[in-house]
């Protein structure tokens, strides 16, 4: 039988693109990998949790650590001068995507505008020519994200991490366990080649 492992995430979050860049080790195992956009903010606020840029010693430590972690997957990472980045359109996105067939590629382009080319995806032109990268015509993104489907598809998906225990990103789960963050991936490969 396929293991599946749930990967919940928002491009805002430097941690679920090392975590993305990482997903090899999870596939390595023989796991299936169920993406979940989801929207950290609501994740936060669901749980009165505070984002790393309003608790100063948290953000300064993060930049730290995001480059020993970069260091250590041999992933590249750029802190984004424009961080942080409202991701909600990214993410209704990212739901978008994912009914078109598209979500590996979109994840993809998100992530490396935001954390490798440290371009400006509060801009809503550059996150439109981004989703055009990925697949979605530019009209059909700018109306995709605004329907009513895709806005409720990205709240279930938030609202599904939140009712399982989450209070950030990225979060994984697998066999009724949660691991957070990019740490835990380590425990979560273990599990699965049990």
């Amino acid at each position: 039988m396929t293991k599946t492992v749930t990967f919940c995430y928002d491009f805002g979050s430097p941690y679920s693109y090392l975590a993305h860049r990482n997903l090899k080790a999870i596939t390595e195992t023989g796991a299936e990998i169920d993406f979940k956009p989801v929207l950290v903010g609501g994740i936060f606020k669901s749980t009165d949790n505070r984002p790393p840029l309003s608790v100063p010693k948290k953000f300064t430590y993060m930049a730290t650590d995001m480059m020993r972690w970069s260091k250590k997957l041999n992933v590249e990472i750029k802190m984004n001068p424009y961080f942080p980045i409202v991701t909600v359109p990214h993410m209704r996105g990212a739901v978008l995507a994912q009914e078109k067939g598209v979500l590996d590629k979109y994840n993809e382009k998100m992530f490396e505008a935001i954390w490798i080319k440290a371009l400006n995806l509060n801009d809503q032109i550059i996150l439109s020519e981004v989703a055009t990268e990925s697949g979605i015509d530019g009209n059909e993104f700018a109306e995709g994200i605004m329907s009513d489907g895709i806005k409720e598809g990205l709240k279930i998906n938030t609202q599904y991490a939140v009712d399982n225990g989450a209070f950030g990103v990225p979060t994984f789960y697998f066999n009724n366990e949660m691991y957070w963050g990019i740490d835990s991936m380590k425990f979560l490969i273990e599990d699965l080649n049990k």
